[in-house]
């Protein structure tokens, strides 16, 4: 597959945890910013959005999910700032995380309609005590995650370097639709098309999805 294109001022940041002996355990968010990212502010960046983090949406999930890396990669040019800040933080959650696996979904709206797959969240270290009867999330509970994640953002978004300028969670989209490419063996596979320019939306709100949701790459599951 070809590289993915350049988005100017955009910024990646990559969250990795450890969810008890799991250790592959990542979200991945995006934020646009209008002015300047120097590696020194890079830096800072990446500090900014791990304190925030361990503050805010991980106060809610559970004390055996630990914060443990938390990359930013300025995706302007392939020789832009990046940085990595390796101070780690857990949630704050006494109640015994869900089985390894289970997340809970942060939805994103955007302005703009389109069928199809929307952005959103996995977010690992939600509480089994707070699954209800039916595998769906105590409302209370899933309330109280989605205002903590927003606070996140939100503190993200106001505590940047100043270089930077103004600061909003965007989602990207590399991908519109499929072709089809056919393998050696003669068989004809569906794969993503590559726009030839990412679209980037500000995310306007945020929503959870009330149902228990898996993440099967985590559990070993095609």
């Amino acid at each position: 597959m070809p590289a993915l294109p350049a988005v100017a001022k955009v910024v990646r940041c990559d969250l990795r945890y450890s969810l008890g002996v799991d250790s592959n355990v990542e979200n991945r968010l995006f934020f646009s910013y209008a002015g300047a990212l120097s590696q020194t502010d890079a830096q800072t960046f990446a500090g900014l959005v791990r304190a925030q983090w361990i503050a805010h949406p991980m106060v809610q999930l559970a004390t055996t999910l630990t914060l443990f890396q938390t990359e930013v990669t300025d995706l302007t040019s392939s020789t832009a700032a990046q940085a990595l800040d390796t101070t780690t933080g857990a949630g704050a959650n006494a109640n015994a995380a869900a089985p390894n696996g289970v997340a809970f979904i942060a939805k994103f709206k955007l302005a703009r309609r389109y069928r199809g797959g929307h952005p959103k969240v996995y977010l690992p270290g939600a509480t089994g005590n707070n699954i209800a009867t039916g595998a769906v999330w105590n409302g209370t509970y899933a309330n109280s995650v989605m205002t903590a994640f927003a606070a996140g953002i939100g503190a993200i978004a106001g505590g940047a370097p100043a270089g930077m300028g103004a600061i909003t969670h965007v989602n990207v989209s590399y991908f519109l639709g499929f072709h089809n490419v056919t393998l050696p063996s003669g068989r004809t596979v569906s794969r993503p098309t590559l726009r030839v320019a990412p679209v980037v939306d500000a995310v306007i709100s945020y929503a959870f999805n009330p149902n228990v949701a898996s993440q099967r790459r985590r559990n070993e599951t095609p």
